[in-house]
């Protein structure tokens, strides 16, 4: 039973030309997470990247690529020997590598020693490229094409080939009172073999 009080600061650019139908710009965030300087058990420091760019293949913006990255790091100091499993980075699911079960990427640890299910328990490096071209049917129906690559990593190191990557496609409908609301089918390249132990 450990408490975590933490402080977050990020920075963040922001040109995308439209909020809910992006064809032209990009958004850039930068942030810092530090636990344990005004109290509590843990003591870690977050730092993580994200930028997403929009470019219009079309003069109607009919069909538009974007390219998004995402980078995390994290490390104890301190008197802290491990950061709590909340609090680690994780990968896999509809928001970072799609095709893949939430949290499914990355480090994992038995239930047991000898028996029981693998459980994710994240890591301290995270890298997440999405590559993604969209194509305005109406105004209100878009398709997608897509394609994911992602890793997670502890203490271990960085390794390119723990990398897992999926392609896939995707339904979106705008509805004016809603907001988007999106279906994406992907299939995983490489799912066999999972990090950690």
């Amino acid at each position: 039973k450990t408490t975590t009080i933490s402080t977050r600061y990020a920075l963040e650019r922001n040109t995308i030309n439209n909020y809910r139908d992006p064809s032209a710009g990009s958004k850039h965030t930068v942030s810092l997470e530090v636990a344990g300087l005004i109290g509590g058990d843990n003591h870690f420091v977050k730092i993580e990247h994200d930028s997403i760019w929009y470019w219009s293949l079309s003069e109607e913006a009919k069909w538009v690529l974007s390219v998004r990255t995402r980078e995390g790091w994290m490390t104890e100091f301190g008197g802290s020997r491990y950061t709590p499993l909340q609090d680690r980075l994780y990968a896999g699911g509809a928001t970072t590598v799609r095709g893949y079960k939430n949290r499914d990427i990355g480090p994992t640890s038995r239930e047991f020693v000898f028996f029981g299910s693998n459980f994710a328990t994240g890591g301290d490096t995270r890298l997440i490229s999405n590559l993604e071209v969209k194509y305005k049917v109406t105004d209100m129906i878009r398709l997608y094409g897509f394609a994911d690559a992602g890793g997670v990593w502890d203490n271990s190191g960085f390794n390119p080939g723990d990398m897992k990557y999926s392609i896939g496609l995707g339904l979106g409908v705008d509805v004016p009172a809603m907001g988007p609301i999106r279906v994406d089918y992907s299939y995983r390249i490489n799912p066999d073999g999972q990090q950690g132990s």
